[in-house]
């Protein structure tokens, strides 16, 4: 886990990287965003091997940098071949990011135990 980190959380989990953004979508500064953001790309670049869950479960309310850091680190796994799921974005989030149509780059699903549900069955349908 990247513990110095102040608006994404990180950590490894059996086949996944979860990225928990968790500073308000808009209180933080663009420099600091940009500067996590491609931390976050580097442990995704490390760890080509794991799939990715973003679990949005503790925003309320982002904008369309923030959105813009999120994207960046899913084509990174993207690229690599591996499977990314979003999660657990409050209702008016998850409208936003429909209308931008991001679920049909990424699948949503409700729950984070659903997202790995989801990436495993993307996982048995490629093989």
């Amino acid at each position: 886990m990247a513990s110095h980190l102040k608006i994404f959380k990180t950590e490894i989990l059996q086949d996944y990287i979860l990225v928990f953004p968790f500073s308000e979508g808009a209180a933080f500064r663009y420099s600091d965003l940009q500067m996590e953001a491609n931390t976050v790309r580097l442990l995704a670049a490390k760890h080509r091997d794991l799939n990715l869950i973003i679990d949005l479960g503790n925003l309320n309310y982002f904008g369309s940098e923030f959105i813009g850091s999120l994207v960046s680190v899913a084509r990174e796994k993207k690229n690599q071949g591996k499977k990314v799921v979003v999660c657990n974005a409050v209702p008016q989030m998850k409208e936003v990011l429909e209308n931008m149509g991001l679920f049909k780059l990424w699948p949503y699903t409700d729950t984070r135990e659903l997202a790995i549900e989801k990436i495993s069955a993307l996982e048995t349908t490629k093989a």
